[in-house]
Order: C-alpha cells, then structure tokens, then sequence
C-alpha cells in the first residue's frame, strides 16, 4: 500500500475575525428569508467569494463524505475529521491519533437540521438546552443529548463514536471553515483534537502537520489560520439528569456565562465536575465526553506547574535550580517559563534581562535565549494576568513551542524543563487549569521574596 501524503489546502483569510467574509464566504439561511436570518441556523447554505476557499473546501468536503480523514480549523482547536455517521471512518480517527478506543467522539453540525438528524425522533429539546443554544451556537459549546436508531434499530451515531454510551455529545462550531466544510460535505463530521493523543492541542495548521505528518495518515490539512479561543469546547449535559445541568469539561464558555444565560431557570441547578459535582470514579472508567479520563496535553519535556505560596515556601528560583539539577544533562539545562508579563513570580526572578525584555516587547511570544549558570532560560509569554483570554490562545502554542521550537544557541530544540504559572480559576481560566493539571506532573508552592 502506498504511503499518503499530507497536503495542506488553504483558506486565505484578510482579517483576524471570524467572519465568513474574512474567509472568501458567505452564509445564508436556506429555510428562512434572507431578513429573517439568527443563530443557529435551521440549514446553513454556503455560497463562495473566493475560488481558493471554493477548490480547499470542496476538496475536502468531498474527501469527508468518501470516509477518509480530513484535519481542519475550528475556532477552539484543530479538529481531525471523519463522517460521523460512518463505524470505518470513525475508526481511522482513533488509529491515526492512537486514540483509547474508550475515549468518545464529539460529533461537528453545521446547522439544527443536522442536529435532528441525529436525535430520537420523539425527543423534545428542553428549554434550558434551547437556551444554551441560543446563546452559544455557533461557538465552544458541546452539548450531550440522546442517540437516535436508524429503522433497523441501530444507532444513527454509531458505537465506534459514542463508545457505547446512549449520548453522544454535539456542537457547531463558530469558525467559518469548520461550519462551511460540515454543510459541504453533507454529514455530520467527529472531530476530537488533530494531535497525537494525548500531546497537546493543535492550534495551528503546522502542529497539526507536525504531529500526524510524519504518521503519514491524512492526505488534507485545511489551514484557516490560527485558532481564537485556543482550549477545547465546553462540555455541557443538559439532558440527562432532572433539575441539574452539570459541566462535564471547562472550556471556551466559561460556568459565569453558563450561569447568566441560566439565570431564568431557578429550578435548575449548575454543577461543575471536579468541583461541586464530585468526581465519579465509574464515569471516568467509562467517560461520556472527552477530556474526563486521560492525562492529557502532554509535551515531551517535564511541566513543573508552580502557585503563590507563603513565605516558608522557596522562591522560584529555588524551585527552578532544583528541578534543574534533579535532571541528568551533559549541558545546560534548558528551562521553558509559562508566564504572564506582569507576574510577581516572574519578576521575582533575579533575570535583568528577562524584566527587560518583557517590559520592552508586551506583544512577542517567544524570548530570546538567555544563558545563566548552568541553566539557560527562555520565556513563553501568555499576556497580561487581565486578559485570560490571551493565555487560553497561546496554552498549547506555548507548551509545543517549548517543546520542541527554541532557537537554543542557533539550533531549534526542546526545553528539558518547562515551567508554567498557575492562574485565577475564575472565566477561562477554569479551562486552562484543567489543561496545565492534566499536562504537569507535579505543582509546586513558591514564595515571592
């Protein structure tokens, strides 16, 4: 059998937006007179403004609804795509990301006639559900909801996506090419992230092909540039249990807006899993949803994860020296720092150099290399503590960057070491300590001198 080879196939965007225009595109309602057109769309209807976005996304629709592997951008992460409606394509999902067979799928519609597709035909969509609908699609919102049967019996979503479970869990996304490719090809698409399992998240065309590339597995990568929200979809049930809807997963949507749009419900009760919804040992040996189960969003290098301490505890220097030293190089060690600008553990590090650069270029990611004896340090930046938002953007960026793309004394490579600073729980922040827990191996309490 002859090896594919993965093609990117791009989507020129002239804006950091997503609108559909930014991407040669333009949406319309076929249901619905053009003056009567709101979120979300009964059937989405795609027509093009620019022939590259037509030949990419027809391409890859085209290769969507033959049951091959397509990875394409969503507003959250890159997906890795297949026809959900398909066991075989399914399948090529967990073998080109060597997936737990365990582990479900979440399924991508373009439009709320896709998402009745997939239901029961007696079932009604309760209106806390519609609520949340309303407000959040298209956008970083999977919601769980029953697995119709086909007339023969079987599942409508089969068990390859759902892992058995009577759920299966749904969402449209806002990015004008995952919407767009979904109406084209015709199918609902499941999608997890397109990464090696258990690496982390692809935000970028280039992870996506650094990381499945080589595995020769995909013949399409749509590049629609880089992802916005940049931590996977919130995972809500709504459906499942009476008076309660829990959040299975944090992510893009954050429990504060889950709250405001709930605010009509008082009956309803919100609960988070992991915090107020006690962790279930049942449900994570067989998860309903992504994220609940496995270690993830690991780079090869170690991640220390440190937090504001009392005094009685060591300084990040410290800390850093010693995780340093525990490690066995033949050169200096390399040490990645994940770090708001403005943190008062970062500036607590005796490093001139880094206190300059940070104050002199807000707006660059990556540091220049700065050498230390024995150590030779580099730093990630993740924004201002007041714009989580901008962490959540870069999480996974950083985590691959560092793993893997410093210019250590002229030549790219890996940290040995990455260290990364906890942040506030509240809004986004709730998603992307989910994803730092997940990736570190250890937290550490350090003290500001």
């Amino acid at each position: 059998m002859s090896q594919i080879h993965t093609r990117i196939l791009p989507v020129p965007h002239v804006s950091s937006s997503l609108l559909p225009a930014d991407f040669g595109l333009h949406f319309s309602d076929a249901s619905q007179r053009e003056s009567d057109v709101q979120e979300p769309l009964e059937k989405l209807q795609v027509s093009f403004l620019s022939e590259q976005s037509k030949h990419s996304l027809q391409t890859a629709a085209e290769h969507l609804r033959s049951g091959e592997l397509v990875a394409f951008p969503t507003e959250t992460v890159y997906g890795l795509g297949a026809c959900a409606l398909r066991s075989d394509a399914s399948e090529r999902i967990y073998a080109a990301k060597n997936r737990p067979a365990d582990n479900p799928l979440i399924v991508h519609i373009s439009d709320t006639h896709m998402l009745h597709q997939l239901l029961p035909s007696p079932f009604q969509i309760n209106e806390a559900c519609w609520a949340l609908m309303r407000a959040f699609w298209p956008g970083p919102l999977t919601l769980l909801f029953p697995v119709g049967r086909a007339s023969d019996g079987s599942p409508v979503v089969p068990s390859t996506v759902t892992c058995g479970q009577p759920t299966v869990g749904v969402r449209m996304p806002s990015h004008p090419v995952a919407r767009s490719l979904i109406a084209l090809a015709g199918v609902p698409i499941a999608a997890p992230s397109a990464n090696a399992s258990g690496r982390p998240s692809p935000t970028a065309a280039a992870h996506v092909m650094n990381d499945l590339g080589p595995r020769h597995v995909l013949s399409y990568i749509v590049d629609g540039g880089e992802c916005h929200v940049g931590v996977e979809s919130t995972v809500v049930d709504a459906t499942t249990v009476p008076g309660e809807v829990r959040v299975l997963r944090p992510g893009g949507i954050t429990v504060e807006q889950l709250t405001e749009v709930l605010r009509p419900f008082p009956s309803l009760s919100l609960r988070v899993y992991g915090k107020d919804l006690a962790r279930n040992a049942a449900q994570e040996a067989a998860p309903t949803t992504p994220g609940m189960k496995y270690r993830h969003y690991s780079p090869d290098a170690r991640v220390l994860l440190v937090s504001d301490g009392t005094q009685a505890d060591p300084t990040l220097s410290h800390v850093i020296q010693s995780a340093a030293s525990s490690l066995e190089c033949e050169r200096d060690v390399r040490v990645g720092l994940m770090f708001a600008l403005d943190s008062p553990l970062l500036l607590s590090l005796d490093v001139p150099a880094i206190h300059h650069w940070a104050q002199s270029h807000p707006l660059n990611r990556l540091s220049p290399v700065l050498q230390m004896p024995g150590l030779q340090l580099c730093l990630y930046s993740l924004g201002q503590r007041s714009e989580p938002e901008t962490a959540a953007q870069r999480l996974f960026d950083g985590l691959r960057t560092l793993d893997s793309c410093v210019p250590w004394s002229g030549q790219e490579g890996a940290c040995d070491l990455i260290v990364a600073e906890e942040v506030d729980e509240t809004g986004v922040g709730l998603a992307i300590m989910n994803r730092l827990r997940k990736a570190a191996s250890s937290t550490v309490r350090v003290s500001v001198p």
